[in-house]
């Protein structure tokens, strides 16, 4: 199998944080490993995310996929929590939480979107407004970093 079908092994540094109304700031920060698979039209990167539940302890695993555009990301992720979002700046997309609780509805509006490119890597940056069950819930920024290997 050639290196465009396994993906080029990557470092990633991911760097969140959401905003709440009537709550502090949840800052999230996770360097992990992945798999870039470049393209023509659009890239593919890959990781898995772990975070701890705050209520129970529990570590939630997630699989990322980011597919990038010039000027779209979408992130499909699955797990324990699954859903798809589309970035796209100033538009508004609608989809689904699935959650070990039930689903729930969920939107996003994109204030932000960027992909840029490197030689050895490349920068995501998205901001935005995130609603759910037809409810403000946060305003989340999201920088993510890869580097070739």
């Amino acid at each position: 199998m050639d290196t465009a079908q396994q993906g080029l092994p990557v470092v990633i540094h991911l760097a969140s944080i959401a905003s709440y109304d009537d709550m502090s700031n949840e800052p999230i920060q996770l360097m992990t490993t992945g798999r870039f698979f470049p393209g023509e039209d659009f890239s593919i990167l890959r990781y898995q995310e772990s975070q701890q539940d705050e209520d129970t302890g529990e570590t939630i695993q997630a699989d990322i996929q980011l597919v990038l555009k010039k000027h779209q990301v979408t992130m499909n992720r699955t797990g324990d929590f699954s859903t798809t979002m589309l970035f796209q700046r100033n538009k508004r997309f609608e989809t689904r939480y699935q959650t070990p609780f039930g689903d729930m509805d969920m939107a996003v509006y994109t204030r932000e979107v960027r992909w840029d490119e490197a030689p050895d890597g490349g920068k995501v940056h998205l901001r935005y407004e995130l609603n759910m069950q037809g409810h403000y819930a946060s305003t989340n920024e999201m920088n993510l970093e890869y580097w070739k290997q």
